[in-house]
């Protein structure tokens, strides 16, 4: 599935979007990547292009183009529109190329950007180490060029060279039909980007993961004093929500039933207005409407879930949900933990329902054990003994062919940088005001400098393997980490 994402810049420094693009940034803070030196760290791979502009000149055509049209000159006007084209990691297999994915993207910008200094970029070191193919579309948003009309709805400004991008609700409807189209016509993964079973957020998905920063650090001076941690993954409000829906479907007959037992369980009521549902977890004032959860936490798609009408299905991050699971366990929920539930400590009532609930789980637990032959111990044993072991030799390999990969781009990000300032460094050698020159190229120098002495002590003194055996062995082993991790995840 390829993703759609947009985002307006005010930033007036046009060399920001170029620096993103070539250099490594850091997910968290933003910044970019310096190394041991302090520099910046070039990205493994990628390829850069421009339309109606030079690449290397985006930032002073921009301005020049900025200038003519007296645009873009206001602190607050959006001076860049960013999307993004994402690629679902399956899509390698299929075939998909970061050069394929490049000629895709540029036809893209052309095609639905006419007119703009737009630049176009692709990656393949997805998202928080997603490992996908992704291609970042830049554009000025002033127009340049005059063009015809497009096979959209626009404003008779939209097709005139000195007028702005503007990026409506519709427009941005009309480009998730066109991705979804593109990915249909290339055979690729694409599901309906205007529908997602989880909606998650950049808000949200940030705040995970300084959540998971403050508890990991939490956690490690709990440790330092002696004490276990008290837990070890972060959820967000959102998650919880979302898990406890989830978990409370599969132990409800009805929709009733459903809304009792997730206030009763834990705590969250479920409001309607309008027809649409909305969540209110304990300690918060304002609910959170369902369709901010995700399409599979709207009104609709529980009551058909828990009728059976249509299984709730789908896969974020680590977490997977299909429900029902297996045939014949549509019914059967989960046991509660009475002995260290703190609601049950605090509620008689709760407490009395919890045991009458957790004896219906076990008979229909028993019941099913007993229909599928799954009461031989030893059996199961054996079964869970070989499972546990392939499920360790496949996490093995899996890591090792991971910790291959990452040396070899490792070696092809240094080979790039050595190649790059190996000519500078001649050039040094030969001329004859080497003092002057040596000012004049001194982050050159200095990076060939560091990039000669990290190269020593990965080879000694054994020959510099060639870039064309890395990036076939790099195939190979993406391929192989692609068949290693569907292996794994099943």
């Amino acid at each position: 599935m390829a993703i759609l994402k947009h985002i307006a810049s005010k930033n007036a420094d046009y060399t920001e979007p170029e620096r993103y693009l070539i250099f490594r940034h850091d997910e968290q803070t933003g910044k970019i990547t310096l190394d041991e030196d302090g520099y910046p760290m070039l990205r493994a791979r990628y390829i850069l292009e421009g339309i109606n502009c030079d690449p290397a000149a985006f930032a002073r055509e921009c301005n020049k183009a900025n200038k003519q049209f007296k645009k873009n000159k206001g602190k607050n006007e959006i001076k860049t529109h960013h999307y993004i084209l994402s690629f679902d990691p399956k899509d390698r297999a299929l075939g998909l190329t970061m050069e394929q994915a490049q000629e895709m993207g540029m036809e893209f910008a052309q095609k639905h950007f006419p007119g703009h200094q737009i630049l176009v970029c692709v990656h393949e070191d997805g998202h928080h180490v997603s490992g996908n193919i992704h291609v970042h579309i830049v554009l000025n948003s002033l127009r340049i060029l005059d063009v015809s009309e497009l096979p959209y709805e626009m404003r008779p400004c939209d097709m005139k060279a000195g007028y702005k991008h503007h990026c409506s609700k519709a427009y941005l409807s009309f480009l998730q039909d066109a991705v979804m189209q593109m990915c249909r016509e290339h055979g690729l993964n694409q599901v309906d980007l205007k529908h997602s079973n989880a909606r998650v957020t950049d808000a949200e998905y940030h705040a995970k993961q300084r959540g998971q920063k403050q508890l990991d650090h939490a956690n490690e001076e709990r440790a330092a004093q002696g004490l276990p941690p008290s837990q070890t993954k972060f959820e967000t409000e959102k998650e919880k929500i979302r898990a406890a829906v989830l978990d409370t479907i599969t132990c409800s007959a009805d929709v009733e039933e459903f809304k009792k037992k997730l206030l009763a369980m834990y705590g969250i009521q479920v409001k309607e207005s309008r027809g649409r549902w909305s969540y209110l977890p304990p300690g918060r004032k304002k609910p959170i409407t369902g369709r901010k959860l995700g399409d599979a936490f709207e009104k609709a798609s529980v009551e058909q879930a828990i009728l059976g009408v249509e299984p709730l299905t789908f896969v974020h991050g680590e977490q997977k949900w299909n429900l029902p699971i297996l045939a014949g366990t549509e019914n059967i929920g989960h046991v509660i933990d009475i002995e260290h539930s703190a609601k049950a400590q605090e509620s008689e009532g709760y407490a009395h329902w919890a045991k009458l609930h957790n004896l219906q789980e076990q008979s229909k637990t028993f019941n099913y054990l007993t229909e599928n032959g799954l009461l031989d111990s030893a059996k199961l044993d054996q079964d869970l003994a070989d499972l546990s072991a392939a499920y360790q030799q496949s996490k093995a390999e899996l890591k090792a062919t991971e910790k291959r990969l990452k040396d070899v781009n490792r070696q092809l990000r240094l080979l790039g940088q050595y190649f790059k300032t190996k000519a500078v460094y001649r050039e040094y050698l030969k001329g004859g005001k080497r003092k002057d020159f040596a000012a004049a190229h001194r982050s050159e120098l200095e990076l060939y400098d560091a990039v000669v002495k990290e190269l020593r002590e990965l080879f000694g003194d054994q020959k510099l393997p060639s870039v064309q055996s890395l990036k076939q062995e790099k195939a190979k082993l993406t391929e192989r980490k692609q068949a290693q991790y569907e292996s794994y995840s099943a």
